[in-house]
């Protein structure tokens, strides 16, 4: 089809025709098509690996400044046209960045975010990243009866605590410095971009099993 305002077609709309020649079963008196005049309308969700990594862009820029190292991070959300993350007020984005020396130490964070404790109190291997180094994205509920937050009960009574959700087509950078030695030859500095579904304590109490999804990666190797 094609809009009459804009005469933008489907194959506009970035919904391509995927090689099926039925609109119905043939079974069901279903008629054979030709492929190319039958467009898909798949709509993939935040489960959506793929979609998710084209959703925005990320740009990673560091650097040595005497015994520190510098890490800027400038993630664009040029690819929606909503808010990121949107929908749920569970869903959340959690940048991570770590730096490590040639001996594959952390260094330590002097200046920069680290992520909140609703990112999780514990091992960081299981994806507990309270309190280390990067920027958590969220609209952050609190509900006014019981004080719970972060809520994803957005059907109670609640209030916004913060929101640093990335608006459509703006975009958000983050600086992150760490100490580090002038007799350390190389460092390597690691930044992740992950989408979480929900709360991972809300996650454990209800038993769910939803691995987190690496929208963004970058590694930098520096002399």
């Amino acid at each position: 089809h094609s809009d009459p305002e804009t005469g933008q077609t489907c194959q506009d709309c970035h919904m391509p025709p995927v090689g099926v020649t039925h609109f119905a079963l043939p079974e069901a008196g279903g008629q054979a098509r030709d492929p190319s005049t039958i467009f898909s309308h798949r709509i993939p969700g935040a489960a959506d690996e793929g979609f998710l990594q084209n959703a925005v862009t990320m740009n990673v820029d560091t650097h040595r400044e005497d015994d520190k190292v510098i890490v800027e991070v400038e993630l664009i959300n040029d690819q929606t046209g909503h808010h990121i993350p949107t929908d749920s007020p569970l869903r959340h984005l959690i940048l991570l960045v770590e730096v490590t020396d040639e001996n594959g130490e952390k260094l330590t964070l002097l200046e920069g975010n680290t992520i909140p404790e609703w990112g999780g109190v514990g091992n960081s291997d299981k994806g507990y990243y309270a309190g280390l180094p990067g920027t958590a994205y969220a609209k952050i509920l609190e509900e006014m009866w019981t004080e719970i937050s972060p809520s994803g009960a957005y059907w109670n009574p609640t209030r916004i605590l913060s929101d640093n959700r990335i608006p459509a087509m703006r975009s958000d950078t983050t600086t992150y410095v760490f100490q580090t030695s002038e007799v350390l030859k190389t460092s390597e500095v690691s930044v992740r971009l992950l989408f979480r579904r929900a709360f991972i304590e809300l996650m454990e109490q209800k038993g769910w099993d939803d691995p987190d999804i690496v929208m963004e990666s970058e590694t930098i190797q520096l002399p």
